[in-house]
């Protein structure tokens, strides 16, 4: 019995790893591909476990259940429905006396009332949580056996406590592995963050802007353009205000840009006060006039630098178009030229030439 039990466990947990190292290359696949291969996964995890029943005397039964309520709850009913299908067929052709009852009892009942729980944005809650449903499913699975098997009250008592724990115990294993993997990959998604980011403003950093940008001149068809801008003034505001507001206008700065960020227009910071602004557009006044829009924002933005204090900012900008066979490292001299006529000309104002 203890042997069936590992069994059922060792199915379970293979079954997590290959879902784990398909999922660390979902990036090559579609999501249409991601979902049918998680489909077909699960129903194979739960098909493998028909065959490998855990004896309690004469009663057979095994831990399909526990796959389809974390199926349930982590990936709703898009995916679990189709697995439900898929091995509640399986189960009914395998025939037996007890196939129609642990179908419904078994598996459609107990991961039906799981999917009533189901809520994207709250799919991992606490543990305990987790463990009063899983203890109602099973009791839902496994109360029948009182009214449908001869001696049944008899039997459910005599298998209640281990047929409970390992229940119990297998989902827990499985909910902790679970677990483990959610936290390997939020901090995979943090390390490529970070790789690819500022650390302080949140925008891209230089490689990652570069990298974007150069795959998007390669569309002929657009007006490409990059700006540099400049905050005025920025060394003498951290003098008199300090690094800590001087850090706070930066993102609050950070935050004016992200609003016009799409996959046209990509934004990072460039380096202490400088940022870089990429554009691809129907025509080059289309940029200028997106340039003068953001700067007219910022002119008119008060950034709170602490509770009681807030300041004015300006910002210089240079303005260039990235002509035909022009190389993106060319255009952004152009744009840093431009700039620095802003700021030799009096700041706050943009320069096109």
């Amino acid at each position: 019995m203890i042997q069936s039990i590992l069994s059922n466990l060792a199915i379970i947990l293979l079954g997590h790893l290959t879902m784990s190292t398909l999922m660390s290359f979902r990036e090559h696949f579609s999501k249409r591909q991601i979902s049918l291969c998680i489909i077909l996964l699960f129903s194979g995890v739960i098909i493998a476990m028909f065959y490998l029943p855990i004896q309690f005397g004469s009663y057979r039964l095994d831990l399909r259940l526990i796959p389809l309520i974390f199926l349930a709850l982590l990936r709703g009913w898009k995916i679990t429905l189709p697995v439900l299908t898929i091995v509640s067929f399986w189960r009914f052709f395998m025939g037996g006396d007890g196939a129609i009852p642990g179908i419904i009892f078994g598996m459609i009942l107990p991961t039906l009332f799981t999917l009533s729980f189901y809520k994207p944005d709250k799919a991992r809650s606490h543990l305990i949580g987790r463990m009063i449903l899983i203890s109602v499913c099973w009791f839902i699975s496994d109360f029948p056996i009182i009214f449908i098997l001869p001696n049944g009250l008899e039997i459910f008592m005599d298998i209640f406590w281990i047929r409970y724990l390992s229940f119990l115990g297998t989902a827990v294993i499985f909910y902790l592995f679970i677990l483990l993997e959610h936290k390997r990959e939020a901090l995979k998604q943090q390390l490529e963050f970070l790789a690819c980011h500022d650390p302080l403003t949140k925008l891209l950093n230089k490689n990652k802007f570069t990298q974007l940008v150069e795959e998007s001149l390669l569309e002929v068809n657009k007006t490409h353009s990059i700006s540099m801008i400049d905050i005025d003034h920025f060394k003498q505001l951290n003098d008199k205000y300090g690094h800590i507001a001087g850090d706070q206008v930066l993102m609050m700065l950070a935050r004016i840009f992200k609003k016009y960020e799409n996959e046209n227009i990509k934004i990072a910071r460039y380096g202490g006060e400088e940022f870089i602004l990429y554009q691809r557009t129907a025509c080059f006044e289309e940029a200028k006039k997106l340039i003068e829009e953001i700067q007219n924002e910022i002119r008119t933005t008060l950034f709170k630098i602490d509770k009681n204090q807030s300041i004015k900012v300006s910002v210089s900008i240079g303005l260039a178009e990235i002509e035909k066979n022009t190389k993106l490292e060319e255009a952004i001299k152009l744009a840093d030229r431009n700039l620095y006529k802003a700021k030799e000309n009096g700041r706050n104002q943009l320069v096109v030439l």
